[in-house]
């Protein structure tokens, strides 16, 4: 019997690279996001220190930290911003691999019904050979040639 050759192959190896390419793609984002996370952190805690700093000043110096301080909050308000762009990116891009997973795992199942199959059929095979020879030797003892 022939070799088993699974006709999809290439189709899977397509696939379980476009699953690798999406797992990268989102672990860039997920480092994309930890680090805008960590900026915002950051800046926040930039506010608070200028914050409490700017509680035992005098009125000229006050005058500077809150000026200090709506710069940050502006500040935190872009990052936030850019937080949550990354976390949308990320969440799409967790979709993506997640979809990918799936699509490289049906291929894998199809994959393996198709080995099953294989196996299925040499052994029933194997069994009509084996049938053939016992059939064979049963006949050879019946009828000897003489």
């Amino acid at each position: 019997m022939k070799k088993f050759l699974f006709r999809l192959e290439s189709v899977l190896e397509q696939r379980e690279k476009k699953e690798q390419e999406a797992m990268l793609v989102q672990v860039k984002a997920e480092q994309l996001y930890q680090e805008r996370l960590g900026t915002l952190e950051q800046i926040k805690s930039d506010f608070n220190r200028a914050l409490t700093d700017s509680l035992n000043q005098d009125p000229t110096c006050k005058l500077h930290y809150i000026m200090y301080q709506d710069l940050l909050k502006d500040k935190i308000t872009k990052q936030a911003n850019q937080v949550q762009q990354a976390k949308e990116k990320l969440d799409q891009a967790r979709h993506h691999a997640i979809e990918a997973r799936k699509e490289r795992k049906t291929l894998e199942k199809l994959k393996e019904r198709h080995w099953e199959d294989y196996i299925s059929q040499l052994r029933q095979e194997e069994n009509k050979q084996t049938d053939e020879m016992a059939t064979g030797m049963h006949n050879r003892k019946q009828h000897p040639a003489g």
